[in-house]
């Protein structure tokens, strides 16, 4: 009921195009930004040798090894023509039965023109469609049970 989503989006006319001009700035994102030495995720003697090692092997892109086709395979980017945008944003609601979909529609290095078509292309081509997928209407905020009382 609560749960939200969010994940970089690129839309373009075309899937081809959408990676071409989006995979520099996606990649910068994940290996430059948001990259964290793997001792500062998990600092020493926090994981047994063995637990250190399916970490390892299971978090490759934690350690600044991301690749624009395992980030679109794995569904932690969006990039495509509006279809596959609006597919693939319905395939993960489908799975994770999110209500809130936050698209992250600036990245990396993107330059403004391209951030700025990304945003129109997004909300003119992919958000009506993606608006119905929640079947509730926003109640604004809500306490907890808990809290309320």
């Amino acid at each position: 009921d609560q749960i939200a989503w969010t994940a970089p989006v690129y839309v373009a006319e075309t899937d081809a195009q959408a990676v071409a001009e989006a995979t520099e700035h996606m990649v910068t994102l994940f290996n430059k930004f948001l990259y964290l030495p793997f001792e500062k995720l998990f600092p020493p003697g926090y994981l047994s040798m063995q637990s250190y090692k399916r970490v390892a092997a299971h978090k490759k892109n934690i350690m600044g090894g991301a690749k624009m086709e395992t980030l679109m395979e794995t569904g932690v980017v969006i990039v495509g023509s509006p279809e596959t945008v609006r597919r693939k944003i319905a395939e993960c609601h489908e799975v994770l039965g999110f209500c809130t979909f936050v698209a992250l529609l600036h990245f990396g290095t993107l330059p403004a023109d391209r951030t700025e078509k990304n945003i129109r292309l997004f909300a003119e081509e992919v958000l009506p469609a993606i608006r119905p997928l929640s079947d509730r209407e926003y109640r604004g905020f809500e306490p907890a049970p808990a809290l309320a009382k």
